[in-house]
């Protein structure tokens, strides 16, 4: 951490002696498609600013092309939760034909007297089917 410190420090340091070395103004010369705006008379610009100005705008291209990096990474992940998610659901949806439940509510040993009801009532016989 250190390190990135003392390098931006220096950074800082080199580019402000940069500044003062250029501390000039410069004329600058207006496209012919922008003279209707700013008119043809010459304009002078101080250079440390035009160097801050083009400094700030690559700055700025480059945060914007790291944020959509980044907001393509963090899309793809989200993508890749609901997919998983979808395919989880799915599998739970099928879950009753692929894996059917334990027949809990009926006993482990069959009981006579209930074999014997449910034959009369497969046979007809004593039930008024109405």
């Amino acid at each position: 951490m250190a390190t990135v410190i003392l390098s931006m420090i220096g950074l800082g340091v080199i580019a402000g002696l940069f500044l003062v070395a250029n501390s000039g103004w410069i004329p600058v010369k207006i496209p012919p498609w922008l003279e209707g705006l700013f008119g043809d008379r010459p304009h002078e610009v101080w250079l440390p600013a035009l160097i801050a100005g083009w400094l700030a705008s690559a700055v700025l291209l480059a945060t914007m092309v790291l944020w959509s990096m980044f907001y393509v990474w963090r899309r793809r992940q989200y993508e890749s939760l609901i997919n998983r998610l979808e395919k989880e659901l799915a599998k739970l949806r099928n879950l009753p034909f692929t894996e059917p439940a334990p027949l809990e509510d009926l006993p482990e040993v069959p009981n006579a007297h209930a074999a014997r009801v449910m034959s009369e009532l497969d046979d007809g016989d004593g039930v008024d089917a109405r």
